[in-house]
């Protein structure tokens, strides 16, 4: 009877926390959204990226040509822009970047409760640990990663991270509840490996460094299922050894999904990771960043290292070291159950981190800075266990527990006020970036002179000509879009023929605009025979229709 009490007083308690969570999360990233809107009508798609991906959304319902499933693209994972789709219907929305707020804030919140629980069932099992500090040790981990500046500007923005977070940490909860049912022989957990594998799947159609996660569960689960066949070798538990890997192989359908669909649009299953200008080798080897990365683990580790200080603090990532270590004298099957999930944890940022040294990843300080992302639940969960783990006498410390959990926020609260925010200076660089501004420029100049009538020619490549669209305005489908791999179309050699009355070119365009750029460069004469430049700055120039 008293069990039970204590089970419902705890349900209720950690409600309670998660309601509050949720209520706190959301609410930061709304006030922190307006607040930067407000003082930069641009500062929720400072990344060009996120602006790319908005535009990715919105081109599956609002394109010139064949809107929809023909527009999901290649090299970027297609599930965050089907969910951008959505709020990406509202112009207010998508013009102003809070489509992809709508998408990853309520990922942030969420992967925030799931931390909070993943954190209050792993401490709740270790030996000697005072019980009722463990609800606010798992709301102090969670908000440590939903109040980190660094991750609230990547939970307002369109980036994939959010999504991709919500995805990882959910298949890590859900392989933690699997572990607890099957280790516990209280029953097979099928349900909760289902879900793990659908949450797998879902992440690898976010971002490549989930197709790491695939690989480490089905891993995890044989190694689970050989130990316990040692003891157990009846029928029933044969079949559901069967069950289980069977129900694995669903984490693998996201990937499969992606080489099919390469294959029967591009007739390459690898063309994610070949296209030209667009894969990540492609870009790498061309930027100069590979250089100081390929094949050198100390230039590798010290990028990373210096931006995971300058993220998550010192004191954080010292706690977490220590915890570490802790863990490692902890005896017993369950601590052993629990170093599964450990490595499940570390698996996304070992991917980015070999990536790096295989010159496909690219990294600098700041540049790629929220990369280091991933391994937010790895250190939380690992500094729960060192504050769960203190002595009694400075665990029941309120003033130790209070100076270390200050301290923990204080550096947060430094990055903010000394402009630190090594995501939101990446994000910034970017927007303040050569042609980037002028890009901008020339979106609202198009936006004011554009009376809706023919079609816009944009000739400046895909990264600046997102650019110009999202200040603009201005519908997808009033756009004919131009790159090398559009010169099929026949407006892009008479585009005066086909109710293209307006022209924008840029004079430094991006690598897949280049040709077409200098094809209209060496026929100057005929453009000029039926257009007539009404603006121009240091890089675009707008033509409209005599």
């Amino acid at each position: 009877m008293e069990a039970g009490l204590h089970t419902i007083s705890h349900d209720i308690h950690q409600r309670k926390n998660i309601a509050i969570l949720l209520i706190v999360i959301t609410s930061s990233g709304l006030a922190t959204a307006f607040y930067m809107y407000s003082a930069d009508k641009y500062a929720l798609t400072y990344y060009g990226d996120a602006g790319s991906h908005l535009i990715a959304g919105r081109k599956l319902f609002d394109w010139r040509e064949n809107p929809g499933w023909d527009q999901i693209g290649t090299v970027w994972l297609p599930l965050p822009h089907f969910l951008l789709m959505f709020p990406s219907f509202i112009d207010g929305l998508f013009f102003t970047g809070f489509a992809g707020l709508a998408v990853s804030l309520p990922s942030l919140a969420i992967t925030s409760a799931l931390l909070y629980k993943i954190i209050a069932r792993v401490l709740s099992r270790i030996p000697n640990v005072n019980t009722s500090l463990v609800p606010y040790i798992a709301l102090l981990g969670a908000l440590l990663y939903a109040i980190n500046p660094n991750f609230l500007y990547l939970g307002i923005t369109a980036m994939t991270e959010a999504p991709f977070m919500l995805f990882f940490v959910g298949s890590a909860y859900y392989l933690l509840r699997w572990i607890e049912e099957y280790k516990d022989g209280r029953s097979s957990g099928l349900r909760y490996l289902v879900v793990c594998s659908v949450f797998v799947s879902a992440a690898t159609l976010c971002r490549y460094e989930g197709w790491i996660l695939s690989i480490f569960l089905i891993t995890s689960v044989v190694i689970a299922v050989l130990r316990r066949r040692k003891y157990r070798t009846e029928i029933a538990e044969n079949r559901t050894v069967l069950y289980a890997i069977a129900i694995v192989i669903i984490s693998f359908s996201g990937i499969a999904f992606w080489f099919v669909f390469n294959d029967i649009n591009y007739g390459d299953p690898l063309e994610f990771a070949n296209a030209q200008y667009y894969s990540a080798a492609s870009q790498a080897l061309n930027r100069p960043v590979r250089e100081n990365l390929f094949l050198q683990p100390y230039n590798v580790m010290s990028v990373y290292g210096i931006t995971a200080v300058m993220v998550y603090g010192p004191i954080l990532l010292v706690a977490a070291a220590i915890g570490y270590f802790l863990h490692r004298r902890f005896k017993g099957d369950w601590m052993s159950s629990m170093r599964h999930l450990l490595a499940f944890l570390a698996a996304a940022p070992i991917f980015t981190i070999i990536s790096m040294l295989i010159g496909i990843g690219e990294m600098t300080l700041w540049f790629n800075s929220r990369f280091v992302v991933l391994l937010a639940p790895l250190l939380i969960l690992l500094v729960g266990l060192y504050i769960a783990r203190q002595p009694q006498k400075i665990a029941n410390n309120r003033i130790f527990l209070v100076g270390f959990i200050v301290a923990l926020f204080a550096f947060q609260l430094v990055t903010v006020v000394f402009s630190a925010v090594v995501t939101l200076a990446d994000a910034t660089g970017g927007f303040t970036y050569k042609h980037t501004p002028f890009a901008v420029l020339t979106g609202e100049k198009l936006a004011s002179i554009y009376d809706g009538n023919g079609a816009i020619m944009i000739i400046t490549g895909s990264a600046q000509e997102h650019r110009i669209m999202l200040a603009s305005g201005i519908a997808l489908r009033n756009f004919d879009s131009i790159i090398e791999s559009s010169t099929w179309k026949q407006s892009f050699r008479e585009p005066w023929k086909y109710d293209d009355r307006w022209i924008v070119i840029s004079k430094d365009p991006d690598s897949d605009g280049v040709k077409v750029v200098k094809y209209w460069s060496d026929h100057r004469k005929e453009l000029d025979l039926h257009y007539q430049m009404i603006y121009e700055n240091q890089y675009y120039e707008i033509l409209a229709m005599k």
